[in-house]
């Protein structure tokens, strides 16, 4: 397998082997999300996929996953490796991907929008996807469908589902190429991406406190990103409060050098400034921060807090 340098394993790369060698193709942990980029002849709606929480039938523990279709659907990997879904009407479990089955077998599914039968292809199928090429794919098909459902899928060892073709309806197909997945708490995959946010230290603030304003830029495509400054300030944070009144500026009474200045930015950079909070009276407020860049505002967040006890 071919790793792209975007490539993040939150646990390292020693627990990423581990995940692999467990072979689990579609990770159930509460929280675990997967983005992916949306194309082909027609497309609906984009794919994100995220389990919401565990629950417990039958005395077996089962995850809830959103965003397929007819969902959300609650599902386990069975003592034979395979993931089902818990039929509350049937009180049952139905069978959506045998993982453990050989090459070339095919078997009965009742994924939804399918067409009921799934074969097995290859276990080091080729995929490329905007994070990189990947030679250790589960590959399946479903040789049943024709105008509508799902025709092929992908999946990566410890990931899940990175890749989906399904027929559309007449001569339109709908393409999902995996962009971002967090697993386990952690972001082990992500495509080049250009992306600015704000966070706080807290949700809530005692009074009389000081809360920690982060400003993030994220850039990992190709080429580096240039950003120029008109001044020795490079970002500002102001606080509003509830009736959108200014009550805080960061560079209220602050000098800067006026000259312009330039900052590379190669995969991700980060700027913190503290706010103190004394004066404030208890209450709802809202921090807006920004890159103070030449030209129009081109990066820029916001973020909520609370002051109270």
């Amino acid at each position: 397998m071919k790793l792209p340098s975007v490539l993040r394993c939150g646990l390292l790369s020693s627990l990423f082997v581990l995940a692999c060698a467990a072979q689990d193709y579609f990770p159930l942990e509460t929280g675990n999300q997967w983005v992916y980029r949306s194309g082909g002849t027609r497309v609906e709606r984009p794919l994100l996929l995220e389990i919401a929480r565990a629950g417990m039938f039958e005395d077996r523990t089962y995850y809830q996953l959103e965003g397929f279709p007819n969902g959300p659907h609650w599902l386990r990997i069975n003592e034979e490796g395979s993931l089902v879904e818990w039929d509350s009407e049937q009180r049952q479990e139905r069978l959506w991907y045998a993982f453990a089955a050989q090459e070339g077998t095919t078997y009965r599914t009742f994924l939804p929008a399918c067409c009921g039968i799934a074969r097995v292809v290859s276990r080091k199928a080729k995929v490329s996807l905007p994070l990189g090429e990947f030679t250790n794919a589960l590959e399946l098909t479903y040789p049943g469908v024709f105008q509508v459902g799902i025709e092929r899928e992908y999946f990566l060892p410890g990931v899940g589902l990175v890749h989906r073709t399904e027929n559309t309806g007449g001569p339109t197909i709908a393409v999902h190429d995996l962009i971002y997945a967090r697993i386990g708490g952690n972001t082990v995959l992500a495509a080049a991406e250009n992306g600015f946010r704000v966070a706080l230290d807290r949700a809530v603030y005692p009074p009389g406190s000081q809360a920690l304003v982060r400003l993030t830029l994220r850039h990992t495509r190709a080429n580096p990103l240039r950003l120029v400054f008109p001044s020795s300030q490079q970002f500002d944070i102001v606080v509003l409060n509830e009736k959108g009144a200014e009550v805080y500026r960061w560079s209220s009474g602050r000098f800067f050098i006026q000259a312009l200045t330039g900052v590379t930015v190669e995969g991700e950079k980060n700027w913190a400034g503290n706010v103190p909070l004394t004066g404030l009276p208890e209450g709802r407020y809202r921090v807006e921060a920004w890159l103070t860049t030449t030209g129009a505002r081109a990066y820029a967040a916001s973020a909520s807090f609370e002051i109270g006890m």
